[in-house]
């Protein structure tokens, strides 16, 4: 039982009761997706599937081979799989999209009649017909556990599981400042309903390719502290991955090393685009910077704690970027 019972139960009952009538319907998530977007968009689809509706989740970009064990797969498809004259969905559920462009080339599919909108980014503007915006969600997946609640879908452990590593992804292993207790009484019930932790936290944390400690052990020699030790920095070059044999989603923790540094508040991490001329930036803050502003301020967005960005150009003219737009913050400067 959640204390201080379901939030936002209008909003939910909206939600609900437009799912209800509806028969097909679309599930977005954002491109580039992480564990909570998959982990949400699989546990939702499921559920439909079990009311007898017909639900999709759609992605533009593949999911991350780490999330493989999740259950849901024969609900999900990429758009290269899928023609949009074969999508006519009557509702589209847009999770963990900050704004309806974040779906990216699958935006391209959502031409049903009422969008609806469940996320927990702060940026998010309520777009859609019937939004959901609460920033104070550990994650995305929380709320979807508390709209199949108001939906009375009858929990299994499949959807359980796709909610847990949601949970677990987006708080870092229920490590980082946004996990709360609301989470936190989500999470117990999800394992009272037959969650395996153990095999849940080996499968994303403890399975890691031979080629990914290559790629690790290779970026952790660009290395650097800056601003009095309160700002770190690694980097993941095209090179390092040829060398390696990894691909860009093994970089994806990477940024975690920089910042588990004591005395580190702020972790940065250079990744070199394989597709063009653009470097991937992660940002990461332990407690007092709020990089989802800095990430914004270089055209992206994310959360307090963790955000992202694309710089268009060559790694030395992103990173001059980036440190241009952190001189001006007196916590990032080598005086």
């Amino acid at each position: 039982m959640i204390a201080n019972g379901i939030p936002h139960r209008d909003s939910l009952e909206q939600i609900s009761e437009l799912l209800q009538r509806s028969e097909d319907i679309l599930i977005l998530e954002h491109e580039k997706p992480d564990g909570d977007s998959i982990g949400s968009g699989l546990a939702l689809a499921l559920a439909l599937s079990s009311l007898g509706k017909k639900a999709l989740l759609l992605s533009q970009d593949p999911h991350p081979a780490v999330y493989d064990f999740l259950p849901g797969r024969q609900l999900y498809a990429t758009v290269s799989d899928v023609d949009p004259e074969d999508i006519r969905p009557d509702v589209t559920v847009f999770l963990d999209c900050a704004g309806p462009e974040r779906a990216g080339k699958a935006l391209d599919y959502a031409r049903s009649d009422a969008w609806v909108n469940i996320d927990h980014h702060v940026s998010n503007p309520g777009f859609g017909d019937v939004s959901l915006v609460d920033p104070d969600a550990a994650a995305t997946g929380e709320l979807v556990f508390f709209l199949l609640k108001v939906m009375g879908v009858a929990f299994d452990t499949d959807v359980a599981t796709c909610l847990y590593a949601a949970l677990v992804t987006d708080t870092g292993g229920f490590r980082y400042q946004n996990t709360s207790p609301r989470c936190l009484q989500v999470a117990a019930e999800l394992l009272s309903r037959g969650v395996n932790p153990s095999e849940v936290a080996d499968q994303l944390y403890e399975a890691k390719s031979f080629a990914s400690l290559m790629l690790l052990k290779n970026a952790l020699h660009t290395l650097t502290l800056h601003g009095n030790g309160r700002l770190a920095t690694i980097e993941v070059t095209r090179a390092m991955l040829e060398d390696s044999g990894a691909s860009l989603e093994d970089a994806d923790s990477i940024v975690d090393y920089p910042r588990s540094i004591a005395g580190v508040e702020v972790a940065l991490c250079f990744k070199e685009n394989l597709d063009r001329e653009a470097v991937n930036i992660s940002l990461r803050s332990r407690s007092k910077v709020d990089v989802s502003q800095i990430a914004a301020m270089l055209g992206g967005g994310g959360h307090p704690r963790a955000a992202g960005a694309v710089v268009e150009g060559t790694l030395e003219q992103a990173k001059a970027r980036v440190f241009e737009v952190l001189a001006g913050l007196e916590l990032w400067t080598d005086s």
